[in-house]
């Protein structure tokens, strides 16, 4: 997956704005800051993105392993 920058882009399908959804998951240690165009005018997914990419910290500080 490329790495973006969360701006609004235009929907190729309408010509609408379409402003991008932001949403987190954690994978193999990682936590993943992801940006979704999905166009509201049609429901169309246009395209995602990596917007950063973090290490998981436990409580104290280090990094966790699994």
């Amino acid at each position: 997956m490329d790495f973006v920058t969360p701006q609004s882009i235009i929907s190729p399908y309408t010509g609408g704005l379409i402003k991008p959804r932001i949403k987190t998951r954690e994978y193999r240690g990682k936590i993943y800051t992801e940006a979704h165009w999905i166009c509201p005018d049609s429901g169309q997914f246009v395209r995602k993105g990596v917007v950063k990419v973090e290490d998981v910290n436990t409580n104290d500080g280090t990094s966790s392993h699994t």
